[in-house]
């Protein structure tokens, strides 16, 4: 490694003698801390003499780009220029201006929100503009592209990346990321970037959704823990997530990317894994808290507030699911993950960094102006006041492209109106796009209205609030990323055996007809059949060919660790399909003594909308299909018409922006599951076992759905949320793990009930009753000897929050 330790510091550089008693002085003049910042007003700082002993040394890192290290535990710093070095008081420090001296937000002594304060009140609109918006320049679906840097050079200082860095990419994603920090510090005031990333799981690690049947605090924040250290390692510091909405209807499309359906499930995950994910941890344990560090990664709560009550179910990326509803003026219990939560997470971080507000417009039909203004969350003064008037002072940033695409409520005002109306509510950033001219057109409404003081001062503030999660994920510290730090964490073998338990334990049990599973139940390794089953090829919105496939239903990859595996015969096929597979027969299958089946939960076809515009139509620009066309969302295999007493026959909505008043209910409406052929193989396996051969249906599922038509075929069943690794199942189903996950939503009787619960209140349907007699409700799961009863059910069986406990909820009028 190339050592550095002392430069040659900017001509002119001048010490004088009161400077020099600054050093190990704090405002007060005492000595006793040798890292005390100087007073604010001693700014700007000019540069040690050659004379002074130095306290700092450096190195240059393998990826090209010099580390420096100060002594006393002060900063770790990097930099591509290390001309950047500055010397005062005997650290280093960075010239990221380019001024030769240290400035207040340039200096790692001080604390976070002078740094970020100090460094708005620097900047003028014209510098603050580019800083407003969160684009992104990578896409999950292409290769990393690391030339492309045409955002960052015209001023971009955030966006999501989708790269989703694994062991695979992360030295191409690694090398995309230093090269837009170094672009960055290039820049007028050196601001790095703040990529960001959507949520996506590391080692094995079941998503949030899946985790939620764990309800268990320690596994949730390690689960956060090493998630930050992975991403922090590969270049990202924000989570655009975690998700936490409560998902009080079952069948929102949305409800895979969230927890669950009850306010305190949600409010303590929030607060465990967020909190995992904030600080730095001494250990592997999560015990040893160390606050903001090296490993942390802020996280951006989502989605504030309502989504999971949304009317119809439906994607609130398009109109159709513009409108969330809360017909059981239950609006306050969709609050407590945010305000009992994220406002009081479980680590020295204390707060969620950041808060993203759904797409949605909250409408109570009892009190219909009782919510405020009928527009989305992030232009809603009634909802982001509620954070505010917490005394919550973290980054908003809006949801993807809501000034041009997806403007719910707001279709009767001008852009830069809609962007106004965002700066003056506290929103810092417009996510999904990258429109500085936009910023400036709205600046001058905002100059208009309130005069030129106010309008400015509100872009610093929002400035502000952004440079707050930079600074607090030390990224105007040390932005680069290292490839051999990468490539260890995410080689960590304590990390994959956390991931490969915590799978374990998301694996719900919920029935078990006479012990089939039971303790060591295949440790002789029995037969066990496992049919072929026929993928047609599905369509992906990117583009690129994915062929028909023929592979067996589950455990392709076990190659016989637990049991023996029989299966059908499959003809060898250029274009595979249903016909090259031939069942075997129950003689064929007579030695067998388990036959397993996978499937997923039925997968509605219209997710609730038939035509009219969708996100990627908005998005792209195209025309859309005639509609929309309101269709029920089923959560059952068999076609669904929603024709019976219980579907309402005028939905909930208000009048729109427009003028408009649509009727989006569904009665008479008619839907079917894509993937009803799961059911009809599970049926069709059932008919040709053997006596005394027992199914096992293994249920990957994405939300709640109705078990009517399939558990009766069943023996037993193990259920999980969001693609929980078949080895975890096949754990579970042998014998080599006990089960011990609940369920964190009701499975419902019957679509009756669906469409008879409200929107907006958690776990108010009649839950499945099985064969066995077992309720299939919230908190529900067997283990080897019978139904669970443990401190997580008295926990969470407690009747649904119906408002905060530690915050109150003042909005403003």
């Amino acid at each position: 490694m190339k050592n550095v330790t002392r430069r040659g510091f900017l001509a002119g550089s001048a010490l004088t003698a009161g400077l020099v008693g600054l050093a190990g002085c704090n405002a007060g003049g005492a000595a006793s801390d040798p890292l005390a910042a100087p007073a604010a007003d001693k700014y700007p700082i000019e540069p040690d003499k050659d004379d002074v002993k130095a306290k700092w040394a450096s190195e240059e890192v393998r990826d090209g780009w010099t580390k420096v290290t100060n002594e006393d535990g002060g900063a770790v710093l990097g930099v591509m220029d290390a001309a950047k070095i500055i010397q005062v008081d005997g650290y280093a420090f960075k010239d990221l201006n380019g001024d030769g001296k240290l400035d207040l937000y340039e200096d790692w002594r001080q604390p976070v929100d002078e740094r970020a304060k100090a460094l708005a009140q620097m900047m003028q609109p014209d510098d603050l503009f580019p800083l407003l918006w969160a684009g992104g320049t990578q896409s999950s679906a292409v290769a990393t592209d690391t030339s492309a840097m045409d955002y960052i050079e015209a001023g971009s200082r955030a966006g999501v990346s989708r790269l989703q860095s694994s062991l695979k990419s992360y030295a191409t994603d690694v090398e995309w990321i230093n090269k837009v920090q170094a672009t960055c510090e290039k820049g007028a005031f050196g601001i790095p970037y703040l990529n960001y990333s959507d949520p996506y799981v590391l080692f094995d690690v079941p998503s949030s959704i899946g985790l939620s049947t764990i309800m268990d605090k320690d596994v949730w924040r390690k689960a956060g823990m090493w998630q930050a250290r992975a991403w922090r390692a590969t270049g990202v510091r924000c989570d655009l997530g975690p998700q936490v909405d409560v998902y009080s209807n079952p069948i929102g499309t949305r409800t895979s990317g969230s927890v669950s359906e009850d306010p305190a499930l949600n409010r303590d995950f929030a607060a465990a894994f967020g909190g995992g994910m904030q600080s730095t941890w001494g250990d592997d344990e999560a015990t040893d808290d160390k606050g903001w560090g090296d490993q942390s990664c802020a996280v951006m709560l989502k989605h504030f507030v309502g989504e999971g009550s949304n009317e119809g179910g439906r994607d609130d990326h398009s109109d159709s699911g513009k409108w969330n509803v809360f017909p059981g003026g239950n609006f306050n219990a969709h609050l407590v993950p945010f305000l009992d939560g994220g406002l009081h997470l479980d680590s020295k971080t204390e707060q969620m960094a950041a808060v993203m507000p759904c797409y949605g417009i909250a409408y109570d039909p009892n009190d219909p102006d009782g919510l405020g203004e009928h527009v989305g969350s992030a232009y809603s003064k009634h909802n982001i006041s509620i954070l505010r008037n917490t005394g919550w002072d973290g980054m908003i940033c809006t949801d993807w492209m809501i000034l041009d695409g997806i403007q719910h409520g707001m279709k009767d005002k001008a852009v830069p109106e809609r962007y106004a109306k965002l700066m003056n509510n506290t929103i810092s950033q417009h996510g999904g796009s990258f429109q500085p001219d936009v910023a400036k057109e709205a600046y001058d409404l905002m100059v208009k209205a309130d005069g030129e003081d106010k309008a400015i001062e509100t872009l610093r503030e929002n400035a502000r609030r952004i440079f707050k999660v930079m600074l607090n994920v030390q990224l105007f510290e040390q932005p680069y990323s290292d490839r051999s730090e990468a490539k260890a964490i995410l080689e960590n073998k304590d990390a994959a055996a956390f991931g490969a338990d915590a799978s374990d334990k998301a694996v719900v049990m919920l029935k078990n007809s006479g012990n089939v599973i039971a303790k060591d139940g295949m440790k002789d390794k029995p037969k066990v059949y496992i049919p072929q089953k026929f993928t047609a090829a599905p369509e992906s919105r990117f583009g690129g060919d994915q062929p028909a496939t023929i592979a067996p239903c589950f455990g392709a990859k076990l190659e016989n660790e637990y049991w023996e595996t029989v299966t059908d015969h499959v003809a060898e096929s250029a274009d595979p399909s249903e016909a090259d597979i031939t069942r075997l027969t129950a003689e064929e299958l007579a030695d067998c003594k388990y036959a397993i089946v996978k499937v997923n939960n039925p997968k509605d076809a219209y997710q609730g909308v038939q035509g009219g515009p969708s996100f990627m139509t908005v998005v792209m620009g195209t025309e859309p299909e005639p509609g929309p066309y309101w269709k029920p969302l089923s959560l059952q295999y068999r076609p669904f018409t929603a024709d019976q007493d219980y579907v309402r026959k005028e939905s909930l909505n208000p009048v729109d922006e427009l003028g408009e008043l649509q009727n989006r209910s569904v009665f008479g409406a008619s839907t079917y599951a894509t993937n009803e052929s799961d059911l009809d193989l599970v049926l069709d396996v059932k008919s040709r076992l053997p006596e005394g051969c027992k199914l096992i249906l293994v249920v990957d599922a994405d939300r709640p759905m109705c078990f009517g038509e399939i558990e009766p075929s069943c023996d037993a069943i193990v259920f999980a949320f969001n693609k929980v690794s078949e080895e975890a199942y096949a754990r579970v189903i042998s014998g080599t793990v006990e089960p011990s996950g609940l369920l964190s939503f009701q499975m419902p009787k019957d679509m009756q009930t669906v469409f008879e619960q409200e929107e907006d209140v958690p776990r108010d349907m009649d839950p499945y009753v099985d064969a066995d007699g077992n309720s299939y409700d919230f908190c529900f799961g067997l283990n080897w000897s019978g139904v669970i009863d443990d401190e997580r059910t008295k926990t969470y069986k407690a009747a649904p929050l119906t408002k905060p406990e530690k915050e109150e909820v003042k909005a403003d009028a």
